[in-house]
């Protein structure tokens, strides 16, 4: 294969998808019934940066390759839910002021924290710097320094 040559690694050699790996484990504890089409729908939405400015519509999201209805789904679910459902409560949503055919939707501030901590897995090395930072000013006091190994905080 010519994946060696751009030097990638024995698949259970791989840091990055060891992490990966642990980052999915992390997802499944908190939300057993999260699939990955949704955490890719989730992903989409909260790396849309709402906070220039701009929202992000079930179109948009359309319009990155899924299907109507499956985002319609995966978005009610990580939402509010169905009346046989409950939802995640990852997404909040809300009409458009000026279309009201059309919603935008934003990441809750659950969805959020389960983002960050997603991130923090994916890249250790913040998570070392804090360390060293802390033990440098003298601020270890023994506690743990990933977040993630304090367990469930829902």
């Amino acid at each position: 294969m010519f994946f060696f040559l751009l030097g990638a690694r024995e698949p259970h050699d791989s840091p990055a998808l060891e992490n990966f790996a642990h980052a999915l484990h992390i997802v499944q504890l908190r939300y057993p019934t999260l699939t990955i089409g949704q955490l890719s729908t989730l992903l989409r939405v909260g790396m849309t940066p709402k906070g220039q400015g701009q929202n992000v519509s079930v179109s948009d999201i359309v319009a990155k390759g899924q299907k109507y209805p499956t985002v319609a789904r995966q978005l009610e679910l990580l939402g509010e839910g169905t009346a046989r459902i409950p939802g995640l409560g990852l997404i909040d949503k809300e009409p458009d002021p000026q279309d009201r055919r059309n919603r935008w939707v934003a990441i809750s501030e659950k969805g959020k924290n389960l983002l960050y901590e997603i991130d923090l897995i994916l890249s250790p090395h913040i998570v070392q710097s804090i360390g060293k930072a802390r033990t440098h000013e003298g601020m270890d006091d023994g506690a743990p320094r990933d977040r993630i190994d304090r367990g469930k905080r829902e």
